[in-house]
Formats: C-alpha cells, sequence, structure tokens
C-alpha cells in the first residue's frame, strides 16, 4: 500500500513531493499548509511541504519519502514539520523541522552530491547522507541527537561538529555544541554531559588531592573536601578516578570510596592520558603559576590531603 501510494502521489505542482503518514498508534494528526484546525488521521494520509504532524502521549506515526528506506518516526508528544521537498527521487533537497519530541531517521541509501537531507532543530542543524539517527528536542528548546548508523554533520551559528555512529551530542537554545561522546541512549548523553549525583567519603575531614588528569603523575593543583562533592562528570577507564568540576572547570580525584547515584546512566569514561586545560582554571580563577602546580592552592584548608 505504501508503495503504490508512493508511486501515485510522489510529483505534485512546482516539482514538489508528497509523503505517506502511517499511523502507527492512534492519536495523529495533521495540520495542513495555511490552515488553522488540524485533522485527526486514523490511518493514512498524504502529507507534503508546510504541513505539521502532531502526536499526543499515545500516538506514533511513520512518514515514508521513498520506498527505499528513507523515513522518519514521530514518536508520542511530538510535533514536526516539512519544510522542503523538491527535486526528483535521485536528487532531491528535503528539509523538514523537529519543533518538540523524539523522532527516530532513517535514510535507506547514501545520498549523491546533489541532495541533502537536513533537520532543524530549535537548538541545532543536522545534515546526514545515509544513516539512522535520533533526535529530542525538550520544551526549552533543547535538542539532542544519537547516531545508530552511519555519520551526521551537526551545526549552530558558531559551531559544527561530525557525529559518528554509537556517539551523540546535544545544544542548549541559543548556545555552541556540546561535546561529541560515546552514547547509546539519551539517558546516557545527558549523563556523560551533565554529570551524576556522587559523593566520597574521608576519614578525620581529610580533603583530597585534585590533580589535571586521572594519574599520580599528573600536575597537582589543590585541595578539595569531600563535602564539596556532589557530581561526578567522567571517570578513567581504570574505573578509580572521577572527573569533578574544580575552579570552573574540570580536574580529577581518586577515590575508592566514591558512591554514584544508582539512577545514573552511565559516567562519560575518559582515557587515562586525559589531561584538562590549565588556561580554563586562568580563566575563571585565579591565575596558577605554572612552576607550583605540584603545590596546594593557597586557599585550600590546613587538613591534610590525600591521594586515597
Amino acid at each position: 500500500m505504501v508503495a503504490l501510494l508512493l508511486s501515485t502521489f510522489m510529483v505534485s505542482a512546482q516539482n514538489e513531493f508528497a509523503a505517506v503518514l502511517e499511523v502507527l498508534t492512534p492519536g495523529v494528526e495533521v495540520q495542513r499548509v495555511n490552515t488553522a484546525n488540524p485533522i485527526a488521521v486514523s490511518i493514512e494520509a498524504i502529507v507534503g511541504v508546510g504541513d505539521i504532524i502532531r502526536t499526543d502521549e499515545t500516538g506514533e506515526a511513520r512518514i515514508t519519502f521513498f520506498a527505499d528506506g528513507t523515513d522518519v518516526t514521530i514518536e508520542p508528544e511530538s510535533e514536526y514539520r516539512i519544510i522542503e521537498f523538491e527535486g526528483d527521487d535521485e536528487d532531491f533537497q528535503l528539509t523538514v523541522e523537529v519543533i518538540v519530541g523524539q523522532t527516530v531517521h532513517r535514510l535507506g541509501r547514501t545520498l549523491g552530491t546533489d541532495s541533502a537531507y537536513e533537520i532543524d532543530t530549535p537548538g541545532m542543524t543536522l545534515s546526514a547522507r545515509g544513516t539512522e539517527f535520533a533526535i529530542r528536542v525538550e520544551e526549552s528548546g533543547r535538542s539532542a541527537m544519537l547516531v545508530t548508523e552511519g555519520d551526521v554533520d551537526a551545526a549552530t551559528d558558531d559551531s559544527n561538529a561530525n557525529v559518528p555512529a554509537e556517539f551523540g551530542i546535544r545544544a542548549e537554545l541559543g548556545q555552541p555544541l556540546s561535546d561529541v561522546i560515546r552514547a547509546s541512549s539519551f539517558d546516557e548523553l545527558y549523563a556523560g554531559l551533565d554529570g551524576c549525583t556522587a559523593s566520597v567519603t574521608t576519614t578525620d575531614d581529610v580533603s583530597l588531592n585534585v590533580r589535571l588528569g586521572p594519574d599520580l603523575a599528573q600536575a597537582r593543583i589543590g585541595t578539595i573536601a569531600a563535602e564539596d562533592i556532589i557530581h561526578f562528570f567522567g571517570v578513567n577507564e581504570g574505573g578509580t578516578w572521577y572527573r569533578v568540576e574544580f575552579r570552573g572547570g574540570f580536574a580529577w580525584i581518586l577515590s575508592s570510596s566514591a558512591t554514584i547515584s544508582s539512577d545514573c546512566a552511565g559516567l562519560r569514561t575518559f582515557p587515562s592520558s586525559q589531561v584538562e586545560d590549565i588556561n580554563l582554571y586562568e580563566e575563571l580563577g585565579d591565575p596558577i603559576d605554572m612552576d607550583d602546580l605540584d603545590m596546594p592552592e593557597p586557599e585550600a584548608t590546613e587538613e591534610p590531603d590525600t591521594d586515597e
């Protein structure tokens, strides 16, 4: 049925395409371009440029652009719009917008140089040529993307990145892109970027040494009290060093008593060779004398410090 509809409705006026909307679970509506009232769809519909597709808390739909597997699944509580869809079935320009919610995109073929598939979100623009990836857009406009196969280019006004398979990226509204990090779910992506609630205990209120990297050979740049540690932002490959916030940047502590919240989807893993950028401390904190890196910072307490 889908293939028949595609062959019947693929080409329309002004060399624009139409696509097939298939309802997977009830709760789907379409607002036609230049109309004010949405129309409920129960089985199938033809959609084109300017149409907005919405799903409620139970609704799920799939839009098929080409029978070779170029489609998008629109998950519950989402809003999606087709901005541009023109050309021919060999070379085409397809631009869509994920306004809010979550979608999964599939390109069943690698696009040629004269074709383009772009997705606009409030936080970033994505470009793909042959891949599978998922997008999540929150009410705040914060946008995230995970790649399952292939790779996707992400961009904002002042940053860009290529995201390979099994990695993800995120952008706050009006902000640069986040780091590209390994993640298999949005929860894992968010945990990797936002950190996880954590705690460290020490005996006799001993402060912990803070180092530039997860290794005793790395420079010691100060100390931190255990009670001041409330989040971890990463772990080394060995699982004994933890990345913490320090002086406006990040640094590392060694701990055998660390406790991580049970709802943590997974800390971001760093190589043991990781070294933080000391220039960040100089910009956001007091200047650091490079010759004194192995000395405790002046503001450190008089408590003994330790690497556990």
